[in-house]
């Protein structure tokens, strides 16, 4: 194989795993969004929540995780296969990561995306301690899904 020919199969590679993986990343700020209440993107950009920043920034990371590992577990497999598996994987993972999220909500006093996201401090002080434990959850289920595809 020439070099010409790497180089074009390597930037089919990245840019289809890059606009899927983005997709993702969209399908899981839009999935957050559902469960918590309020605008989610208003309470990031507008009010500068740092609760809600917490919780996107684990989710995201938790889904480059699986993400990675979608892509990692591709090789070998036509382009549009590893894309297409990427994809369900990186959208199962977005799905378990909300049933997460409402699971604690169903298993915590009040209701967890009231007391997370109106949590408020003296100073804009630090993010509610309880989020803590859902970002860990959002992380932990990119490992899971990282594991569970033998990586």
């Amino acid at each position: 194989m020439d070099s010409l020919t790497t180089l074009r199969d390597n930037l089919a590679d990245l840019t289809s795993y890059g606009l899927v993986s983005v997709a993702v990343l969209i399908i899981g700020f839009i999935g957050l969004d559902l469960v918590t209440p309020g605008s989610l993107r208003t309470l990031i950009w507008r009010e500068n929540n740092r609760t809600a920043t917490v919780l996107a920034v684990a989710q995201a990371l938790g889904l480059m995780i699986a993400l990675a590992a979608g892509i990692g577990a591709a090789p070998g497999l036509e382009l549009w296969r590893g894309v297409l598996y990427t994809a369900v994987y990186g959208v199962i993972t977005v799905a378990l990561m909300m049933f997460s999220f409402v699971l604690v909500d169903a298993l915590t006093p009040g209701r967890l995306g009231s007391l997370l996201l109106d949590h408020k401090t003296p100073g804009g002080g630090a993010a509610h301690p309880a989020v803590w434990l859902n970002a860990v959850l959002f992380v932990a289920i990119g490992v899971f899904v990282y594991s569970a595809l033998g990586l």
